[in-house]
């Protein structure tokens, strides 16, 4: 094994290189039944380019399932030209971390507590590429091989080693395992597509933090030697992602609210108007900002005069907000709105012209949030708005002229968030 500078012509030992050719025909010529040589270097790939080999769906390589096996198998981190790419977060590179986790569990693939070559290279290859996704440019660890015998090579045993105990992960996901608390070191990051996935670890205690679509699970848990710890009994603290922005641990989550409510009059006769909301928000980790729009209908009354009023308005929020509990978010802001209303007479008094004019609306509001299914979150908001706007004046229910003129109106909603 070989982590360290390479480029297309072989790996840099401090002043001088070492050509692949040169260190594939040492290797070969090793005394040993089966050697497998693996690079994590720079342009890698060069050394599995000489027999014609090149990145390829891991799971396309398979070996019998026969009794020994002799040979030499090749694993690099990277394809001839490509770099090999290293994480401040893992504190090491991508093929490495997702090679060893693969070793240590994780890679297991059919779950007999034997890690073959070829479980350990196709675990490496799909979470380096997926990593290096994340970045400028795809890193494809290659693989080449000339074994021969009866059996893929087990390079790891899980049921052994001293000082050395289990951990079983609960749920499929991606997991963070960090040495004693949230602050210690990257143990492994681990990717499961199934439940109980088990993985080794020595004896300790362990920080561990698990990738929901909505949220992270985080458990504080202790492993002995040769025993298993199962995460499904061991009690964990549920954390929104957008609690995580606001502690600046996330970039920024999206949300969906759909709300329904009751607004105070705004208007002279006008009753409580039913009303419903459709927003928008995006969590920042300073604020969250909104964009919402309203739609409400309500019956007036003035003197004999009736009418309909239809309002709708669109709106942008920006709020604070604050975690004083995991299950409690609580949000103080502003509010916004540009608003339109309609006025339309009843029949009877048809010599009342329908009206129509655009207003304004500022105010404040505060809320409080509580999860309840995953990704969705119930939301009860209220606040005050002042509206400015145009009325008509009356005279004996004639209109007489038009006035500006300011009402403030409370508003109280009720309804769901979904976040994503």
């Amino acid at each position: 094994y070989y982590s360290g500078h390479a480029d297309a012509a072989g790996l840099h030992l401090g002043d001088e290189t070492l050509a692949y050719e040169d260190l594939k025909a040492q290797v070969a010529a090793a005394p040993a039944a089966v050697r497998v040589l693996i690079l994590d270097g720079c342009r890698s790939g060069g050394l599995t380019r000489v027999k014609g080999a090149k990145a390829a769906d891991s799971f396309t390589l398979s070996l019998e399932d026969k009794l020994d096996v002799q040979g030499l198998a090749i694993m690099t981190s990277s394809a001839a030209g490509e770099d090999s790419q290293e994480s401040e977060t893992l504190e090491g590179s991508f093929f490495s971390h997702h090679l060893i986790a693969a070793l240590l569990g994780a890679g297991d693939a059919d779950r007999d507590a034997r890690v073959t070559l070829t479980e350990a290279y196709a675990y490496a290859y799909r979470h380096t590429l997926r990593a290096s996704g994340r970045t400028a440019a795809l890193q494809h660890p290659t693989y080449a091989y000339d074994l021969r015998g009866r059996g893929d090579l087990v390079m790891a045993r899980l049921d052994g080693g001293r000082g050395l105990g289990r951990l079983r992960l609960d749920v499929p996901g991606t997991w963070l395992v960090r040495d004693g608390d949230d602050e210690g070191p990257v143990r492994m990051e681990v990717t499961t597509e199934e439940a109980g996935v088990p993985v080794v670890v020595p004896a300790g205690a362990y920080f561990v933090q698990v990738r929901r679509r909505d949220h992270l699970r985080e458990y504080q848990a202790v492993v002995g030697a040769a025993q298993v710890t199962d995460l499904a009994a061991v009690p964990f603290e549920q954390v929104a992602y957008a609690q995580l922005v606001r502690k600046g641990a996330a970039p920024q989550v999206h949300g969906v609210q759909i709300l329904g409510g009751v607004e105070g009059a705004a208007l002279v006769g006008q009753g409580v108007t039913p009303v419903a909301v459709l927003g928008y928000s995006l969590d920042l980790p300073w604020a969250t900002l909104g964009l919402r729009g309203r739609f409400g209908q309500s019956t007036t009354r003035d003197g004999d005069l009736e009418s309909t009023v239809r309002s709708g308005a669109l709106g942008l929020s920006f709020e604070r907000v604050f975690d004083p509990l995991p299950w409690l978010s609580v949000a103080v802001g502003l509010l916004g709105e540009g608003l339109y209303r309609d006025q339309r007479f009843a029949a009877s008094r048809a010599t009342t012209p329908d009206r129509a004019a655009f207003g304004a609306a500022f105010g404040g509001l505060a809320a409080l949030e509580t999860p309840l299914l995953e990704g969705l979150a119930l939301r009860l908001e209220g606040g005050a708005t002042t509206h400015l706007l145009r009325v008509a004046v009356l005279d004996n229910g004639a209109q007489v002229g038009a006035e500006t003129t300011t009402r403030t109106a409370a508003f109280g909603h009720l309804g769901v968030s979904v976040r994503f």
